[in-house]
């Protein structure tokens, strides 16, 4: 049965980043390579911040706040870190690509107009490989044997009031869910920031939005341990919502598009769009299949009455 529920936590919690990536990454071999990096460059990220933590604790007493503070300012430089990576990748591929021509790495070589895809790919990877970080170790436990947080149940002599209990697996996927989106929102945000500083004013804005929310989501995070599991996930994901229309307005949108899009998205999920365009698309390839080729230029009519005529039609 810890198996079982193991493997259904995985499912739920990376099902939103598989679509993604089934729907944006897995058709272009270039984006799954910046995927995987973006991955990488998190990890770095989480190196870094361990570093600092394992040098905080030796002089300061309490180094949990300090600590995500200097964690979360990593994973934005890690960010931008990246975003400097691909712009010299850019200037490399245009040296050799001419004006005109096809790219020699489609969606790369053009980071001005690919900006806000590459963002989302390269962050979906960052928030896979977090996600995967945060998930792994409680699922693993999930798997068995013995239930969570009944030995300390038994040295302790009671219950801890404001534990999760039997609803912990689903607090561990939302967060995982919430987790991986947020990073992709936030690499949008910072490389738009990146991408338009030292020529418009209010450049520093998105990046600024970012780390603000960020800061914002990791304290909200420390609530869980207090018992407002409900409060903790409703706040996150109205968060969640507001740098999604952020982004969705700095890639050229509107608030109205947005709304109808979350709309449309709902009236699509309660009809069952994709479920049914998939069955239409299986049936339209059923009778292609099925069809039958085209008949041959000849006549099926009888034999001709006039001798030495033949029923095959001149092309």
């Amino acid at each position: 049965m810890g198996i079982v529920l193991t493997v259904s936590c995985y499912i739920a919690s990376f099902s939103p980043s598989i679509a993604l990536f089934y729907s944006f990454i897995a058709h272009d071999p270039v984006r799954i390579i910046l995927f995987f990096l973006g991955s990488f460059f998190w990890l770095v990220s989480l190196l870094i911040s361990s570093l600092a933590w394992l040098g905080l604790s030796t002089v300061l007493p309490n180094t949990f706040l300090v600590s995500l503070g200097v964690c979360i300012v990593v994973q934005e430089l890690s960010r931008v870190a990246y975003f400097m990576l691909l712009k010299k990748a850019q200037k490399g591929l245009n040296k050799i690509t001419r004006h005109g021509q096809i790219s020699v790495a489609p969606g790369v070589s053009d980071l001005h107009n690919a900006r806000h895809m590459l963002a989302l790919v390269c962050g979906l990877g960052m928030g896979v490989i977090s996600a995967l970080f945060y998930t792994m170790n409680a699922f693993a436990t999930f798997a068995g044997p013995g239930t969570i947080g009944l030995p300390m149940a038994l040295e302790t002599g009671h219950i801890d009031s404001n534990r999760a209990g039997k609803y912990l697996p689903l607090c561990y996927v939302l967060s995982a869910i919430l987790l991986t989106l947020f990073h992709v929102a936030w690499t949008i945000m910072v490389w738009d920031t990146c991408h338009k500083i030292g020529r418009f004013p209010t450049a520093f804005v998105p990046g600024a939005a970012a780390v603000v929310s960020h800061l914002f989501v990791a304290f909200l995070s420390s609530l869980n341990s207090r018992g407002f599991y409900i409060l903790v996930f409703s706040v996150q994901f109205l968060v969640l919502l507001i740098c999604i229309a952020y982004c969705n307005v700095i890639m050229g949108g509107t608030i109205q598009s947005f709304v109808t899009a979350i709309g449309q998205s709902f009236v699509d999920a309660f009809t069952l769009k994709q479920i049914r365009n998939f069955v239409e698309e299986r049936k339209m390839r059923t009778q292609q299949r099925q069809a039958v080729p085209d008949e041959p230029m000849t006549e099926r009519g009888g034999a001709s009455d006039e001798p030495g005529t033949s029923n095959t039609v001149d092309a």
